[in-house]
């Protein structure tokens, strides 16, 4: 789950320019290859988080406490609507107008959207649960309150099976056929073609596969994540979706894990040290922060 969050701190400080930059057909090659060169800190004081890390602790706060995933994610859409969680130069809402929009209807509609927001906050279900039936099944319940669409449900699904089976040790061939013949993915990617041509795209279609092949790629939990910014594009969301498969595969070098700890607000820590302790996950221990009696 930190993992998740690590790669959404690291990547909000580039998906503004990445999208303001796709609207002039513009593609900065060599910004995006800085992140490559590890004297680029990737988290600093000034690292922030999106909706990416607020609805991965939405879902664990559901999880932790056994509430309903649709109320989780609607009172998470109303609390940081208008709150100042976004820094200078990114968006003005913490959310999509069309999530914004969902989390204050009164009705009992679901969305439809085939955003990748259904597979950015999907972490604690692979993580939380101890079968990947279970993971299928509950990413697909969290799924349908706002992204009840084909697209979105099997992003979900395959992202949280594939953290799974990063959780239990497969081998990257085995994930590799989990995501191509269970749900269809193409991976045959090149990584610098994507740096030099990836544009911005905020579906799952897209940007799911994206993410699995750059851990693929990847040697460390670090370098999954500078690797996942370094194709730009929607960078805080695919390094969030990489860094959730890498914290299960690699595990969180110490200083990363208590940094992204010290960046959130006291009431969302609070709540993913919860989620930790519900489970002893890659012998995770938080030594620097305890959980409030």
């Amino acid at each position: 789950m930190l993992g998740a969050i690590i790669g959404d701190l690291a990547g909000t400080k580039y998906e503004y320019q990445e999208f303001l930059d796709s609207r002039k057909g513009i593609i900065d090659i060599n910004r995006r290859r800085e992140i490559l060169n590890k004297n680029t800190n990737l988290l600093t004081d000034k690292s922030f988080i999106s909706d990416d890390s607020l609805l991965t602790i939405a879902i664990a706060e559901a999880i932790v406490y056994n509430r309903d995933y649709k109320e989780t994610l609607k009172k998470y859409g109303k609390k940081y609507e208008n709150k100042p969680v976004a820094r200078e130069g990114f968006f003005k809402n913490a959310f999509s107008p069309t999530f914004i929009k969902w989390a204050n209807s009164e009705n009992n509609e679901n969305g439809t959207s085939q955003g990748n927001g259904a597979a950015m906050r999907i972490f604690p279900i692979a993580f939380l649960y101890n079968d990947i039936r279970t993971v299928e099944k509950e990413a697909k319940k969290a799924t349908i309150p706002s992204h009840n669409s084909n697209q979105a449900i099997r992003g979900a699904q395959c992202l949280a099976g594939t953290i799974f089976l990063a959780k239990k040790k497969e081998s990257k061939d085995k994930i590799i056929e989990y995501v191509t013949k269970k749900y269809g993915y193409d991976l045959n990617y090149n990584l610098e073609e994507l740096q030099e041509n990836n544009t911005f795209n905020g579906t799952c279609e897209v940007t799911v596969p994206q993410a699995i092949f750059l851990f693929l790629q990847s040697n460390d939990f670090e370098d999954s994540i500078r690797k996942a910014i370094s194709i730009g594009g929607d960078t805080d969301t695919i390094a969030c979706m990489v860094g959730g498969i890498s914290e299960a595969y690699y595990g969180i070098p110490k200083q990363l894990r208590n940094k992204a700890l010290e960046l959130l607000p006291e009431d969302l820590r609070q709540i993913i040290i919860k989620a930790y302790k519900m489970k002893k996950i890659n012998n995770i221990k938080i030594e620097k922060y305890q959980e409030r009696d």
